[in-house]
């Protein structure tokens, strides 16, 4: 494995950190508020504009949603981010992506 193996990974690792840093940044220029594309029936819009602002913030902040297998959300800095954190942080991106095709579909049917 050696030598070669640990390059890899390491490109692959800066590759990753590339992209959840381009998702950091995507989220800070309100991506969740264009993804929640205002209120569905039985929604406030008051309670949708704090879940964006929240996120917002949080990317200002460089921190990156985790999905803890307890089923736990938590929160950790990008640049505190290991390999170890991955399948947290790829469980929270998939709850995420859930939830919004959910509104998206629920947003069809209405």
């Amino acid at each position: 494995m050696g030598e070669r193996y640990d390059a890899d990974h390491a490109a692959a690792w800066d590759h990753y950190m590339e992209a959840e840093r381009k998702d950091l940044e995507n989220r800070r220029n309100g991506l969740l508020r264009r993804l929640l594309d205002g209120p569905l029936p039985g929604e406030s819009s008051e309670e949708l504009e704090a879940l964006a602002s929240e996120d917002e913030v949080r990317a200002e902040h460089g921190l990156v949603e985790l999905f803890s297998p307890e089923g736990e959300v938590y929160y950790k800095h990008i640049d505190t981010l290991s390999p170890e954190d991955r399948s947290d942080r790829v469980a929270a991106e998939g709850a995420r992506v859930e939830w919004i095709t959910e509104r998206t579909r629920t947003r069809d049917f209405s």
